[in-house]
């Protein structure tokens, strides 16, 4: 009876730590999808200003609290056309600080810093701005559903 409870109690604590790890691997994988969701929809639709591209990153009722002010797919997208028309020969360079996320079911919460250099010619400006995101993963995709956004003043 010993050797049994022992054999038992051996394969339970076996199984729940693999069970673990397991968890801890999809939820790094998933962590590391968000990543990349917000890296590309910077790059394509705040760099690049393509507002064709918010459909492929964000979900039909994302909204950005940027700043005091809320903004919708349709923001963006006109934010876009008006910024294509003002910014032409300047090139936006993202970059992140990832510090905290959680993830409970297919939904992710991250924060972290976002840094911008916005380089021309004859000009770089450094920005940054403090932001949190909530994704969600819908038919195996993950689509970030809504951002907070607040600018830090920085000294250059």
């Amino acid at each position: 009876m010993k050797h049994l409870l022992k054999v038992f109690l051996f394969s339970f604590v076996i199984f729940t730590g693999c069970q673990k790890d397991i968890t801890k691997t999809n939820d790094t994988k998933d962590f590391e999808a968000v990543k990349n969701l917000i890296q590309g929809v910077f790059d394509d639709v705040w760099s690049d200003k393509k507002a064709e591209l918010l459909t492929k990153y964000h979900t039909d009722d994302f909204i950005l609290l940027e700043h005091g002010e809320v903004w919708t797919n349709d923001t963006i997208a006109n934010w876009c056309k008006r910024a294509k028309l003002r910014d032409t020969g300047l090139k936006r360079i993202n970059s992140f600080d990832f510090f905290k996320a959680e993830k409970e079911d297919n939904r992710i919460w991250m924060a972290y810093h976002n840094y911008a250099t916005i380089k021309s010619d004859s000009l770089e400006r450094k920005l940054q701005w403090l932001e949190s995101i909530v994704a969600i993963k819908k038919d195996s995709t993950w689509k970030l559903e809504m951002m907070h956004s607040t600018r830090v003043n920085r000294t250059q």
